[in-house]
């Protein structure tokens, strides 16, 4: 399905190319900083049930006193959730189709989003792979 941007004959070419892989959902394999990111913002959007019982628990925990755990948060949604988690389908180069899920990988992702929602959170960050962008 084509948009009118794909007939702006001014825009960069990166800026079209970017634009459909984001609308095929062409990732590379293994996913890349920027790919890992696109598809957690995408998975967000689609279960926004589960990441208000992820951020309503890491509340809980913070009110205690106690250093969240973005693993722990990711595994206790995993096993303990109350809702059915809803994944993002995506094709790899190859042709391949996957879904993302959230996993042990995006644990620095939920703890920069708690940040960012509730910056006196005590989330423990490390330097991860998101701290830096690809070329």
């Amino acid at each position: 399905m084509m948009s009118q941007d794909f007939d702006d004959y001014t825009r960069p070419v990166e800026a079209v190319v970017r634009q459909e892989r984001d609308e095929a959902m062409v990732r590379s394999v293994p996913l890349k900083v920027a790919d890992r990111r696109w598809l957690f913002e995408r998975w967000c959007e689609l279960n926004p049930q589960a990441m208000a019982e992820i951020e309503q628990t890491a509340c809980q925990i913070d009110a205690r006193g106690k250093r969240v755990s973005a693993k722990y948060l990711i595994e206790k949604q995993r096993y303990e959730g109350s809702y059915k988690l809803i994944g993002v389908p995506f094709t790899d180069q190859l042709g391949k189709e996957h879904v993302y899920a959230i996993n042990n990988s995006d644990s620095a992702l939920i703890s920069r989003w708690l940040l960012e929602r509730h910056p006196g959170m005590r989330v423990e960050i490390r330097h991860s792979m998101f701290d830096e962008e690809e070329p």
